[in-house]
């Protein structure tokens, strides 16, 4: 049985809306701020369509809740559905191969990651060119230390995600299906330079981002990375691919912020496109990963593994949850294994865990847990390990020389305040630092 490589031959014809007026940076930050488009009327939006009805417990495959009738067609001249990538034909069921749920989808049926639907034996994703929020952020807020210090980058998400985090602090666009986040009637609206100055939640509900728009937003904002995160890019995989491709022909560059549950072969076709991905490991224990995340172990590690082999500059993030990921063994396996295979110039991001979602009853991690999480993974080889969300805690976002152990790179917070660092290496005694430090 062969992975089909299904891709629509028709393509969305869309009215410009005629945008007038510049925007800066920092208004591009407010922008997005409003973006997260809580629709106040979408019960009524779902039952003026008779194709929408309840699902099932939303663990596992949502069926007969593809949308129909004429929500099914108002989204597709939207130009918001494309036919999906990595999947199985299965007479007329599918089986999308994008990440390991595998979801096996009769007709009418919608994926675990709530964005991808069978429509008469066709896989299809219904959030292509709709993002639900858009800002300009730090290249330091993804985090990511290491690579272009000091810029800013074009972030965006559309709904939906391939885990169920108990802690997702992003669970209002996360755990949401496309028709939550987004409007198909009225006027469309396409956003492209000239940029307005603001955007109401009425206009971001029907607003189009299609890949060369978003390209062509970016360079309007001078930004000169796009990042797909917030939600999960491997939920959006089709938009993502696409636009890594035309920012990869405009010279801009692409990060990746992912929980990094990805199939092998989807994520080649994806990582080749690529320059920098922020991968969260969310614990090293696959029964832990299950509890917490809905999720396995085992993918997101050989995905670290294939973004060494494709030279994909990475860094790791590790939520300490109390209770789920601060056994400080577990930690210390866990950066024992990163130093082993995948280098001890690997920065790892220690991060403070806040109660969020459904872990509300947790108290946050205690700074102590963080520092002797640092202190295990300095033992074990790593060269750059950091410390975050404890604003005042003194020098642990700072960038240090694993040689002379002076300071290169000083942050506070988002912000870059110090550079001791040219071409790479230590002002200071001349130690190449790892990273991507130019455009």
């Amino acid at each position: 049985m062969n992975i089909e490589h299904r891709t629509s031959n028709s393509e969305h014809q869309n009215r410009h809306s005629g945008l007038t007026g510049g925007i800066s940076r920092r208004a591009a930050i407010g922008l997005g701020a409003a973006a997260v488009v809580g629709l106040a009327g979408a019960a009524s939006l779902f039952d003026l369509f008779s194709g929408w009805r309840e699902s099932e417990a939303p663990a596992g495959v949502f069926k007969g809740d593809a949308p129909s009738g004429e929500l099914w067609e108002l989204w597709q001249k939207r130009g918001w559905v494309k036919e999906g990538r990595h999947y199985l034909k299965l007479g007329r069921n599918v089986q999308c191969k994008v990440c390991p749920n595998n979801c096996i989808l009769e007709p009418g049926d919608r994926s675990h990651c709530r964005n991808k639907v069978n429509r008469d034996g066709t896989l299809y994703t219904l959030v292509y060119g709709n993002p639900c929020t858009f800002h300009v952020d730090p290249v330091e807020k993804k985090p990511l230390f290491h690579f272009l210090p000091g810029t800013l980058s074009f972030s965006l998400a559309t709904s939906g995600c391939v885990f169920r985090c108990l802690n997702c602090q992003n669970w209002e666009i996360s755990q949401k299906k496309p028709e939550e986040t987004k409007d198909p009637r009225g006027e469309e609206l396409r956003l492209r330079p000239p940029l307005p100055s603001s955007l109401s939640l009425e206009q971001m509900s029907r607003l189009s981002l299609f890949p060369e728009d978003v390209v062509s937003v970016t360079e309007a904002l001078g930004c000169p990375s796009i990042s797909y995160t917030y939600s999960e890019p491997v939920a959006f995989y089709e938009y993502t691919q696409d636009t890594c491709k035309a920012a990869r022909d405009r010279k801009l560059k692409n990060i990746v912020v992912s929980c990094g549950s990805i199939e092998d072969r989807a994520a080649r076709d994806l990582y080749q496109f690529v320059d920098a991905a922020h991968v969260d490991l969310k614990g090293f224990d696959e029964d832990t990963y299950q509890k917490l995340n809905s999720g396995k172990l085992q993918p997101i590690l050989n995905l670290l593994k294939t973004l060494k082999e494709l030279g994909v500059w990475v860094e790791i993030i590790n939520l300490v949850v109390p209770t789920y990921t601060d056994n400080l063994d577990t930690i210390r396996r866990m950066c024992g294994w990163i130093a082993k295979e995948l280098g001890p110039d690997r920065p790892l991001h220690f991060s403070r865990f806040h109660p969020e979602h459904k872990l509300t009853h947790l108290a946050p991690t205690p700074v102590e847990t963080l520092v002797k999480a640092r202190d295990s993974a300095r033992a074990e080889g790593l060269d750059y390990v950091y410390i975050g969300n404890v604003p005042g805690l003194e020098g642990v976002e700072t960038t240090w020389c694993p040689n002379c152990k002076k300071a290169v790179i000083e942050r506070d917070i988002f912000a870059v305040t110090r550079m001791n660092l040219t071409d790479g290496k230590c002002n200071f005694c001349g130690t190449k630092i790892a990273g991507v430090w130019k455009t």
